[in-house]
């Protein structure tokens, strides 16, 4: 994780490192936040939204994931190098794992696809208990069995009516 006091001076650096003056930068910055909360930022007083520290790596002309890879880094103790090594890892694992692939899954048109709330449960519970309900046992019967509640195998048999 990075720290506010890191990240904060992060950015004092990468301002400065382009002449600006925290007025400067605030005009700069396309998503208007508050000068003061700039200010704030700057002094590790408060946290950063990622859409904020987007509009304010714009502004500073660089990427917000090498602002908060050199904050890390300097949060960690450990060189770019190192931290880069790191995270390429992570990043393998990450593919490794099938979440680089199953990106895609997550969107429409552009937009993320919203999720139900609540526990999800395994496909295998799930077509379980309409098995046991097609084999004529009691949803208190499925509950017990499968380890799940009884509204829970209600709402799934519910469901399955549906689609």
């Amino acid at each position: 994780m990075v720290s506010r006091e890191a990240l904060a001076a992060v950015l004092r650096l990468a301002r400065a490192s382009r002449g600006m003056s925290r007025d400067q930068l605030y005009a700069k910055i396309k998503t208007k936040i508050e000068p003061r909360h700039l200010q704030r930022l700057e002094n590790a007083k408060t946290g950063v939204t990622l859409e904020m520290l987007g509009s304010i790596a714009e502004a500073l002309s660089f990427d917000p994931i090498a602002l908060l890879m050199v904050a890390s880094s300097y949060d960690e103790q450990l060189s770019i190098g190192e931290r880069r090594a790191a995270l390429k890892k992570e990043i393998q694992q990450l593919d490794a794992l099938g979440i680089v692939a199953g990106m895609p899954k997550h969107f429409s048109e552009g937009e993320l696809v919203g999720e139900k709330a609540g526990r999800s449960l395994p496909d295998k519970i799930t077509q379980e208990a309409l098995i046991y309900r097609d084999q004529g046992l009691s949803q208190s019967e499925v509950a017990r069995k499968l380890g799940i509640h009884q509204t829970t195998v209600g709402r799934i048999w519910r469901n399955s009516k549906i689609e």
